[in-house]
């Protein structure tokens, strides 16, 4: 983690009361998980599954692919850092601004790294692989799926990566899974945490043709899935008990609206539940401190992200009472 995150709750032990600094969606009671996990936690005792076997095999079957076009992970970051990591070396094109762990993996495997900001502008026939988030991290921007999908044909010397981690978050059409996995130049990044609010649990997976897949594994160890991540994977896959994605989506084009009518603040359009914010004249920065100290909110100053200035930064919306305790906060301080 070369650039830094959002989501430093811990700096702030027991200040926030209201934390929009992650995309994860606001705070979900999942008593039923717990019970499940309480009652698994004797399999701590033993070593996990070295792949997450059998979490591998649930998941393939529900979204009607091989099991060898799949590869569970420690969160999505592993995967990226995997990807990286099966191609070292390689000329890459990032599109930001987007989530930094892209550019780290790549740097720390020896990537030559090139940047833009509209998939239009890419370089492709130079490239050897391609990260684009799609919906990206930290805009809320879902690219164009006929535009991604002509990129990928008629570019088969390019690998191209596209991180669908919030996919299950926009209304907007993003990459068919089972679909993707017939193209040999084309991989999907997934993220439970994020689909289903359980960042601390880290689990993700990757989904592509089976010799990408079969590639990227070389670079793996074993046994980086740790168990109770396996169970808690194939117990939400069987069983739903989360809030429905439109509820989230609803709330966020209310909690919008509702900035758009502070004098100082630009929002800025998104196809998902996060979306970027920025201030006229005045830092994020102070506009964070002043949030974390006066209302025990934390917001994630976007300053870091490549392409990004000091005046911006990044709100994912929670539930309603969060969110109206933000604007009034914000309408305080401006």
């Amino acid at each position: 983690m070369i650039q830094g995150h959002g989501d430093d709750i811990h700096n702030y032990a027991g200040k926030i009361v209201a934390n929009f600094s992650s995309n994860i969606r606001g705070a979900q009671d999942m008593p039923a998980l717990c019970a499940y996990l309480a009652a698994h936690l004797h399999l701590i005792h033993s070593y996990p599954e070295p792949e997450a076997e059998s979490l591998r095999a649930m998941l393939a079957g529900k979204l009607g692919i091989e099991e060898a076009c799949c590869c569970v992970t420690n969160g999505a970051t592993e995967a990226i850092y995997l990807i990286a990591k099966a191609f070292e070396g390689s000329k890459t094109a990032i599109l930001i601004p987007t989530f930094s762990e892209y550019e780290d993996a790549c740097r720390i495997h020896r990537h030559t790294l090139s940047f833009y900001e509209q998939p239009e502008e890419i370089n492709l026939s130079s490239m050897d692989l391609v990260w684009i988030c799609n919906p990206n991290n930290p805009t809320g921007k879902v690219y164009n799926i006929d535009l991604l999908k002509d990129m990928v044909e008629r570019n088969p010397q390019t690998c191209f990566v596209f991180d669908q981690s919030y996919g299950h978050f926009t209304r907007e059409r993003v990459w068919d899974v089972p679909k993707a996995t017939s193209y040999r130049n084309l991989i999907l990044l997934h993220s439970m945490t994020k689909q289903y609010a359980i960042p601390g649990l880290r689990l993700g997976y990757l989904t592509a043709h089976r010799d990408l897949i079969a590639n990227i594994n070389l670079c793996r160890m074993p046994w980086s899935v740790n168990v109770l991540a396996v169970e808690a994977g194939k117990f939400l896959l069987e069983n739903e008990e989360m809030q429905p994605e439109s509820v989230c989506l609803e709330e966020a084009k209310r909690l919008q609206q509702a900035l758009q009518d502070i004098e100082g603040l630009t929002i800025y359009p998104t196809d998902t539940h996060f979306f970027l914010c920025r201030l006229k004249d005045r830092k994020a920065a102070a506009l964070k401190e002043y949030l974390i100290e006066s209302h025990g909110i934390l917001i994630r100053d976007a300053a870091n992200f490549r392409g990004l200035d000091p005046f911006c930064f990044r709100i994912a919306a929670q539930l309603k009472e969060e969110n109206n305790l933000l604007v009034k906060a914000i309408r305080q301080w401006i």
